[in-house]
């Protein structure tokens, strides 16, 4: 119809998904953490705010993963641009999301604060119209997925010790030795988990077990405005903040890693894109895109400054000049959100029964037989079978003027 939309989702790996997506963040110049009062300073003389007022329409995908001040605020920002008090300008807003998904999260927040940061919660929520999608084709091509969704107790590995761990790394990564230079059988795999912790300890043990020669990266760490070198370096080395990488980072040609930034979301770099390595050099690193539209396109990355988040729980900010990358034979569920994985294993050894997570992680598989699930505390094994009732559609929220 030759009308303008702007595509955006809240998760990169999503935006990579859309043709020209980007993440909304990175479109909008929305910062982290949103609150109540944050408005965007999108200058009225600008490019952006120019297609902004161009546009017909806005697409943003999982949506509801995103904390309702963000929406305000964006709603807040485009009044401001159009001179207009109306929410979102007047124009449309296509929502699409699955509130049985991963939904925000409240660092430390009780259920109450986690509901009140839903986008349900938003002062523009009454004027949602909700359309139900009715077919749901993914399950079209697999009508067993369904049922396998409600009942996963035979794909369980039972717990036996710390030996059961091993069991599922071998079940899920079968002969890697013959499958060094294999780059399907590298991204067609993974081990899936709700807390880095676990993600860390996984991946080292598998890189371990990678063939291969392995070459080893440090991170520079600091503290701005400690004149006074008050905080040693070996201290800020032992730190491992939320969305940092490691200071210590172990390396082979042919390992999966994974991007921690959005550092080109329009090349498709986004923050949770698989690569494979290619080269490990002393300054940077050769590596390609083994997923989504992008597949196939190589690049250079470099070390960079990345800032520890507002809620990091340290009493400074502390910079990590570092690769924004880690070593991904196993990632966190939500980092799987929005991922196809053929052949993947899940670890559960923490209560995982909130924000859609379980269902998320069973969602990322293609066949029951590629699946397994080894879960540690007898009491989580109780609960495996509530997380969903029913199969899962996908709805689609729409703003209406």
């Amino acid at each position: 119809m030759g009308k303008i939309i702007i595509a955006v989702a809240t998760s990169g790996i999503a935006a990579t998904l859309l043709q020209g997506g980007r993440t909304a963040h990175s479109r909008f110049q929305i910062p982290l953490r949103p609150t109540v009062s944050t408005l965007y300073k999108i200058k009225k003389q600008t490019e952006l705010a120019e297609l902004i007022r161009s546009e017909s329409a806005i697409v943003w995908d999982e949506a509801p993963m995103a904390n309702r001040y963000t929406f305000e605020s964006v709603s807040k920002s485009f009044q401001d641009i159009m001179d207009n008090k109306i929410a979102f300008r007047g124009k449309r807003m296509v929502f699409g999301g699955d509130f049985r998904q991963v939904l925000p999260v409240v660092k430390r927040g009780s259920k109450a604060e986690q509901i009140a940061a839903s986008i349900s919660r938003s002062t523009f929520w009454h004027r949602m119209k909700i359309i139900r999608l009715q077919q749901n084709m993914r399950f079209a091509q697999d009508i067993e997925l369904s049922q396998f969704l409600l009942r996963i107790d035979s794909i369980m590995i039972p717990w036996e010790g710390e030996q059961s761990i091993q069991m599922l790394i071998d079940s899920v990564f079968l002969n890697m030795i013959n499958h060094v230079n294999d780059e399907n059988y590298i991204v067609h795999r993974a081990i899936i988990t709700p807390k880095n912790i676990d993600v860390d300890n996984i991946n080292q043990m598998l890189i371990l077990k990678f063939p291969g020669e392995e070459k080893e990266y440090t991170s520079w760490d600091s503290v701005e405005d400690d004149n006074h070198n008050l905080f040693q370096e070996e201290f800020l080395n032992s730190l491992s903040p939320s969305g940092l990488p490691p200071h210590k980072i172990i390396f082979k040609v042919g390992s999966p890693i994974m991007l921690l930034r959005n550092v080109a979301p329009e090349l498709g770099l986004c923050n949770g894109t698989r690569l494979i390595c290619h080269d490990l050099c002393r300054n940077f690193i050769d590596v390609e895109i083994i997923t989504g539209p992008y597949k196939g396109t190589r690049f250079f990355l470099h070390r960079m400054p990345l800032k520890s988040e507002d809620n990091s729980g340290l009493p400074f900010e502390s910079t990590r000049r570092q690769f924004p990358i880690r070593v991904s034979f196993a990632l966190t569920i939500n980092k799987a959100q929005g991922q196809t994985i053929p052949n993947f294993g899940i670890f559960l050894c923490n209560h995982v029964f909130s924000h859609g997570q379980l269902y998320v992680a069973l969602s990322r598989r293609v066949s029951q037989n590629s699946t397994k699930i080894l879960v540690k505390d007898e009491n989580l094994k109780r609960r495996s079978g509530i997380f969903t009732r029913n199969v899962v559609l996908k709805d689609v929220l729409l703003l209406t003027r």
